[in-house]
């Protein structure tokens, strides 16, 4: 259940939001956000649930004003990224919203009635758990939409990871690190930057003299995994920020290095875990083509799916897809050849076109669907499995390559999303 656990708890956070032309009685306000704003009843729900999980997972005694600055916080960042979704025409739907909580429940191996009485027994309506996953779809959405067509990876990126001393052998090798980042303006005064210096010095003196670091992190850290008490999880080495991957072979676990220095502060580390795991069996890959009609103010939702259905029709009369592509894909990168995408892993699609791809058989048309990125249709060329070989072995680096990038990006992304608004939060005091 580790996933509706992760659903229920972290992912429950900015539910609701209450415009402002509808100011509830008997309820204060803790912050404003653009147009809308998060009342101090909703903060603490949010509170009593993230202490719910923290106690269940051996971490009960939490500060509880540092919490509520965390909570708050990432309640801001979900509402900045809901309202800019909003605005530029997102919307799931509750038909795709029905499929995703499926999904989510034949992860956990449970019925959707089951997930139902679980989420009751944790003390929250249904509804508004679905509207916790809607918004999460949202926000998923918008980050692939705006993050994802800007982020390359060169062959050389990959043969400069492959051929490093321990690049193919760390492949098999997965780092747990605890993450606390200590900001600093793009060009910090002499005063901040010592500010900034001392604190950092203070929290390693805190830690390497035996302080909680997971305590820590949800005190001190601003990133986004503070309310996880800064754990990133178990990534392999071309899956950790670029600063942690230089030195991340070196460390022994418990280890706590000097901070680390960029563009967006100061990062404090820590070693938790490591461990070796088996290679990959294979890797499944999809040679596919498609045709892409984007929405904008001139072309509704309707349009592009009416136009699609009518391109689907031609091709099954007989109609050839590659010319149709050369002349009605959106996507410019693949009109060219066809609407061809070549061999690919379902790994590196969003998720709306990895499921479509894996239903469809082979050479079979896909009814017209929508993504991040438009609508669609698709066919389904051939099937391969490739083994555990160097031409595996360069994809699933490649892939890695270009998730860690994206979590690169994300930062400086949703920095400047939050910087663009306006943000006003209200001290209990």
């Amino acid at each position: 259940m580790r996933m509706l656990k992760t659903m229920l708890c972290c992912g429950m956070l900015a539910v609701s939001f209450a415009p402002m032309c509808k100011p509830q009685a008997l309820d204060g306000i803790a912050a404003v956000v653009n147009d809308a704003i998060i009342t101090k009843s909703e903060l603490a729900q949010q509170v009593r649930l993230i202490q719910d999980q923290l106690q269940h997972s051996g971490n009960p005694n939490v500060d509880t004003k540092a919490l509520e600055k965390q909570v708050l916080e990432h309640l801001v960042m979900t509402q900045v990224q809901l309202q800019m979704a909003k605005k530029t025409g997102i919307q799931i739907d509750d038909i795709a919203l029905d499929n995703a909580i499926e999904n989510i429940a034949k992860q956990n191996h449970i019925t959707v009635t089951q997930m139902r009485e679980t989420v009751t027994a944790e003390g929250m309506d249904f509804n508004q758990y679905r509207n916790t996953i809607r918004n999460q779809i949202m926000i998923s959405q918008l980050q692939q939409r705006d993050i994802l067509p800007d982020i390359h990876v060169s062959e050389q990126e990959v043969n400069q990871f492959l051929n490093s001393p321990k690049g193919l052998g760390d492949m098999s090798t997965e780092y747990r690190f605890g993450h606390i980042l200590v900001p600093l303006a793009e060009s910090p005064s002499p005063e901040e930057l010592d500010r900034a210096t001392q604190q950092v010095q203070k929290i390693i003196s805190q830690l390497r003299n035996g302080a909680d670091f997971a305590q820590i992190a949800l005190a001190e850290s601003k990133d986004e995994q503070a309310l996880k008490g800064g754990d990133l999880g178990w990534r392999k080495l071309p899956e950790l920020p670029t600063l942690f991957e230089k030195i991340a072979g070196s460390l022994k676990v418990n280890d706590i290095p000097d901070a680390i220095k960029s563009t967006s502060g100061f990062h404090i580390i820590k070693l938790l875990d490591k461990r070796t795991v088996a290679q990959m069996n294979g890797t499944g890959k999809t040679l596919v083509r498609h045709i892409l009609i984007k929405t904008n103010a001139g072309t509704s939702d309707n349009d592009a799916k009416h136009r699609l259905a009518q391109l689907r029709q031609k091709i099954e009369q007989g109609e050839d897809f590659e010319q149709l592509a050369k002349t009605h894909s959106g996507d410019l990168g693949s009109a060219s050849n066809g609407g061809s995408l070549g061999w690919v892993s379902k790994d590196v699609l969003v998720p709306e076109f990895s499921e479509v791809m894996e239903s469809l058989a082979t050479q079979e048309i896909s009814q017209p669907f929508k993504t991040p990125f438009g609508w669609h249709i698709m066919q389904v060329l051939e099937r391969k499995t490739l083994s555990n070989d160097e031409v595996a072995m360069r994809q699933k680096a490649k892939e890695m390559i270009q998730q860690r990038k994206f979590e690169e990006k994300l930062q400086t992304w949703a920095r400047q999303l939050r910087d663009e608004s306006y943000v006003k939060t209200f001290d209990e005091s």
